[in-house]
C-alpha cells in the first residue's frame, strides 16, 4: 500500500484545474503538520540556523529584509528562519498555529518569541509590522489566498516589505500540461496545494493592496527531478552532476524555480 501510494505521488498526483497545477495528497491541516514537523525537531536540526545560516534565502534576506523593526515569519512551522534571523541581529517572530510544534521549539532553542494564531484572522493592530516573511502557506487554502494576504496587508505598516513564496507553476511545467502531463486519477487524495503561475499570484497580491517589487524563483533542482523523468533513470553520479552544473544556467534559475517567491511592499 506505501509503495502504491509513492508511485502515484511520484508520476504526479496532480491535476490541472481551471488554469491552476493543483497537488493531491493529505489535507494540510494542523495535525498533518504537527506530524511532519515533529520529524524534524532535534538540537542537531537547529545548529546551522542557530549560526545564521539562511542557505536558499540568504540572498534575497540580505537585500530586501530591513534590519531594523520588527518582523514576523507568518507560518513559521519549526520556525528555522526565526531562529536564524534573530541570530543575525533581526527582531523576528513567528507566528503559527502547531502549537505543539511551537512549544517543542521552545523546549529545543531556549526563550523565543513563538504565537500561536490563526493567519487568516489575527488578533494584531493594523499597521504594526516593517516586514512579513511567508514560505509556503497560502496555497494550502482550498479556497484561495485572499485572507492570508488581507491580514498581511493590514499589518504591515505602509511601505512595509512582504516576502511571501508559493508553489510555481513554471515554464516547464506548463509545457508538460500542454503535451498532457496531470492527468492522473486522484480519488483517494485530498486537497493539499496550488501551483500559481507568476502571473496569477502578482495578480492576488496587486488586488491584496501591494505593489511588485521582485520576483524570484528557486528550488529549480526539485523541478527539474520532478518533471524530466529520465534524470532518475540515468546514473546517481550523473545526476548530481547535472544537477550541479544546472545552477549555473541563468534560465533555469530564473524561470524553473519549484517555487516562486514574490517581493511586493504595502502601498504608501
Amino acid at each position: 500500500m506505501a509503495l502504491k501510494f509513492m508511485k502515484r505521488f511520484h508520476d504526479g498526483n496532480r491535476r490541472v484545474e481551471d488554469k491552476r497545477l493543483v497537488y493531491y495528497s493529505k489535507t494540510a491541516d494542523k495535525g498533518f503538520w504537527e506530524d511532519v514537523w515533529n520529524k524534524d525537531l532535534s538540537l542537531e536540526y537547529f545548529k546551522p540556523f542557530q549560526s545564521g545560516k539562511l542557505f536558499t534565502f540568504e540572498k534575497i534576506f540580505n537585500r530586501h529584509l530591513p534590519k531594523h523593526g520588527r518582523i514576523p515569519e507568518a507560518g513559521c512551522g519549526t520556525a528555522q528562519l526565526v531562529v536564524a534571523l534573530n541570530a543575525r541581529g533581526y527582531n523576528c517572530l513567528g507566528l503559527d498555529y502547531a502549537a505543539k510544534t511551537l512549544g517543542r521549539v521552545q523546549q529545543l532553542v531556549g526563550p523565543l518569541c513563538l504565537f500561536t494564531c490563526d493567519l487568516t484572522a489575527l488578533c494584531i493592530s493594523n499597521d504594526v509590522f516593517d516586514a512579513i516573511i511567508s514560505i509556503g502557506v497560502v496555497e494550502h487554502r482550498r479556497e484561495g489566498p485572499e485572507p492570508f494576504l488581507s491580514e498581511k496587508h493590514r499589518i504591515l505598516k505602509p511601505g512595509g516589505m512582504l516576502l511571501i513564496s508559493v508553489p510555481y507553476f513554471n515554464p516547464l511545467r506548463r509545457w508538460r500540461a500542454a503535451h498532457g502531463a496531470y492527468q492522473v486519477d486522484v480519488s483517494g487524495f485530498d486537497f493539499y496545494q496550488f501551483a500559481y503561475t507568476r502571473e496569477e499570484f502578482v495578480q492576488f497580491l496587486k488586488s491584496s493592496g501591494f505593489e511588485i517589487d521582485t520576483i524570484y524563483s528557486y528550488a529549480h533542482q526539485n523541478t527539474l527531478t520532478q518533471e524530466l523523468r529520465w534524470l532518475n533513470q540515468i546514473p546517481v553520479s550523473l545526476k548530481k552532476f547535472f544537477l550541479r552544473i544546472s545552477k549555473y544556467l541563468p534560465y533555469v534559475n530564473s524561470e524553473l524555480g519549484h517555487m516562486l517567491m514574490v517581493v511586493a511592499r504595502k502601498r504608501g
